[in-house]
């Protein structure tokens, strides 16, 4: 086979799985480590796909879309939303991102009982709305696409409120890059909205690990626990401990 039969059908490999290693496109293919290793650089230097230890990732532009984020790997985003939901003490005032993962944890939530719950997604505040003793829609443009607010009216309106909680997503989480997202403006929301908690907690499924989005996301290490539904990667788990942040996998319960 051909290289740039290879180079292809890696990237059609990558469209499917979002990660491929060296040892599986080596068992593939019939050809050599080396071999995989330099198809992969190839297509690293071309902006195809992001290298990483052991293979290689893909490089998205933008997020996947809500309707088909909602059916992706649901059940690892339940434990998720379990598990956190379990750590928010009733009564607690919390500040939730927009995404497929806080909607989940929301519907998580609807056990609780007088929870002061801030958000810029339309859903998470109609799931919330019956257990909640205060309930505050950020305002601004709306995305039609998420159903949620943006710009500037919801950062300036985001950076009054302090909570006892923030639970943002990420769009990728990557040990060379870390937390990252897609847009400029989903960014600056996410990092207002880490800064207004006591405590941060991130919701990153493992259907973001290894992804790596266009923009970096800069949240308060010393206050924030990742909750992933899966353990990470032996370089993600460094590159996590290296940066001291926090991690909880979500249990089976």
């Amino acid at each position: 086979m051909l290289a740039p039969q290879r180079h292809r059908l890696i990237l059609e490999q990558l469209d499917k799985d979002i990660t491929v290693s060296i040892r599986a496109l080596t068992q593939r293919f019939g050809v050599s480590r080396e071999t995989i290793r330099k198809d992969i650089e190839h297509l690293a230097r071309t902006a195809k796909l992001e290298q990483v230890r052991g293979g290689a990732t893909r490089i998205r532009t933008q997020e996947v879309p809500m309707a088909d984020r909602s059916q992706i790997n649901a059940e690892g985003k339940a434990r998720i939303g379990r598990t956190l939901a379990a750590r928010i003490p009733q009564g607690a005032s919390i500040f939730l991102d927009n995404g497929s993962s806080t909607q989940v944890l929301a519907r998580a939530l609807t056990e609780h009982s007088g929870l002061s719950v801030y958000t810029n997604d339309l859903e998470v505040a109609r799931i919330l709305a019956p257990v909640c003793a205060n309930l505050v829609l950020i305002g601004g443009r709306i995305n039609t696409e998420e159903m949620a607010t943006f710009g500037s009216e919801a950062l300036e309106q985001a950076s009054r409120y302090h909570v006892d909680i923030s639970v943002i997503s990420a769009g990728g989480l990557s040990a060379r890059a870390l937390l990252t997202d897609f847009s400029e403006e989903g960014v600056n929301l996410r990092e207002q909205i880490s800064r207004c908690g006591q405590t941060c907690y991130v919701i990153a499924d493992q259907e973001k690990f290894g992804v790596v989005g266009q923009y970096a996301l800069a949240i308060p290490l010393e206050s924030t626990c990742l909750i992933l539904d899966e353990e990470p990667r032996e370089d993600l788990r460094a590159a996590l401990q290296s940066q001291k942040l926090a991690f909880l996998v979500a249990g089976p319960q």
